[in-house]
């Protein structure tokens, strides 16, 4: 692993266009859209739509936080600024997205076994350890060839939506009527947010753009636009070629879909679904790994899971979020494990949208090269929109979600306690 220090200013719009739309297409619109149309029905693109409209919301925070405090460490860094002698803040923070993390590579690594099935007879959450078992090795054994494979793993992915895309074009599907009085549409837009998380992850890119406050700003927007435009022509493309009942609990929806157009493609879209769903998983290990592992160097878990192999890597940490990520395999269920993160996730963008608004009172003179737009006063209107649009999403889940939450939180409370023993 690098030694501290400053990054180098490299890149522009064009290349933080292709990261971040990189990032947000991954494995989530292979893993989660047919559950998604079995509770929104053929108002599924309404709900693609809801939950672009949040996800936005949220944007424009992390890219006025990561304009005026780029720095590595994203909503860590912003708790921790907003609330400073609050240790609690940061530390929930981490927990949270430790614990999202490991639910979207269980989601993930899930549909990759139901893919998988298509091909060879294996339990889906079998397929899944021995996914996440490779993909951990690669992560910390090779991680620039993981850059290279996660680029090439991303052309694929977007070329695999296309296929989807022309199929609704050119089959013979029937005509969409979305009800939009359907009561699913919130609980759908609910699940589908996780299919746009990534769009964080631009912030902590933000030590290394030559011209943050006008790049990084445009690179969110343009590649949620992007997105969402991909996302709604295939909500559009399935439920005209085979209706949302049919692929409510089908564990390869795209495949199945395409499969009434093109009898052939059924088997490379699932290959393709192989490719995006080991190129999540990969991303999301070697993102929950240095979490834990710059939590632990901050002094908040034990020093064991900061340590470096000698080749630079956070081992230690990998195996700890391989271990916590296996370990939500069993519930094997596409739709509880997706919207575990995407409640995880929703709990941290409430925060950094809370952390903005604390800032504006706390720090006025703080520079903010992009500055979220429409306020009353220091009082910024969006981010308090973003709050009130997160909540009503909070609202939607089902009993177990909140459950998990409750358990979580518990285990959040054990951890902090035993932090100062750490220490």
């Amino acid at each position: 692993m690098a030694t501290p220090g400053r990054l180098t200013k490299v890149l522009g719009l064009p290349q933080l266009v292709f990261y971040a739309v990189g990032v947000i297409v991954g494995a989530g619109i292979y893993s989660v859209v047919g559950a998604a149309a079995g509770i929104a029905g053929s108002g599924l693109w309404i709900s693609f739509m809801i939950g672009a409209l949040v996800a936005l919301l949220t944007a424009l925070s992390y890219a006025e936080m990561a304009t005026c405090l780029p720095q590595a460490g994203a909503e860590y860094v912003y708790l921790s600024r907003a609330f400073p002698g609050a240790g609690w803040a940061p530390f929930a923070m981490g927990i949270i997205l430790i614990l999202g993390g490991a639910a979207t590579a269980a989601t993930v690594a899930v549909a990759f076994g139901g893919y998988l099935a298509t091909f060879v007879d294996l339990p889906p959450a079998f397929s899944g350890l021995v996914l996440l078992a490779a993909m951990s090795a690669l992560a910390v054994v090779g991680l620039r060839e993981a850059g290279l494979a996660n680029a090439v793993f991303t052309s694929i992915e977007v070329g695999g939506l296309l296929i989807v895309i022309a199929a609704g074009w050119f089959g013979p599907g029937e005509q969409v009527e979305a009800p939009f009085d359907s009561g699913g549409l919130l609980p759908a837009a609910a699940l589908i947010f996780f299919v746009y998380l990534g769009f964080e992850e631009v912030a902590n890119l933000a030590e290394e753009v030559r011209n943050p406050g006008r790049d990084l700003p445009r690179a969110i927007i343009i590649s949620l636009a992007l997105t969402t435009a991909l996302y709604v022509l295939v909500a559009l493309s399935i439920i005209s070629l085979v209706g949302p009942a049919e692929i409510a609990g089908n564990p390869a929806p795209l495949a199945t879909a395409v499969e009434r157009v093109w009898s052939g493609a059924a088997g490379l879209l699932s290959a393709i679904a192989l490719f995006a769903t080991a190129n999540t998983v990969l991303i999301t290990l070697i993102a929950g790994a240095r979490m834990i592992f710059s939590m632990s160097r901050g002094g908040d878990f034990p020093g064991i899971l900061g340590q470096l192999s000698s080749r630079g890597s956070p081992v230690p940490a990998a195996a700890a979020f391989l271990i916590l990520s296996a370990a939500l395999l069993p519930i094997a269920d596409i739709r509880i494990l997706a919207e575990l993160s995407s409640f995880a996730a929703l709990l941290a963008f409430l925060a950094v949208n809370v952390a903005l608004i604390v800032l504006r009172y706390r720090a006025p003179m703080l520079e903010r090269p992009f500055r979220v737009p429409l306020s009353i006063g220091r009082l910024p209107l969006l981010p308090v929109a973003g709050i009130a649009s997160i909540i009503v999403l909070l609202a939607s889940f089902d009993t177990p979600v909140y459950a998990g939450g409750a358990i979580a939180f518990a285990l959040g409370i054990v951890a902090y306690w035993l932090r100062d023993r750490w220490r």
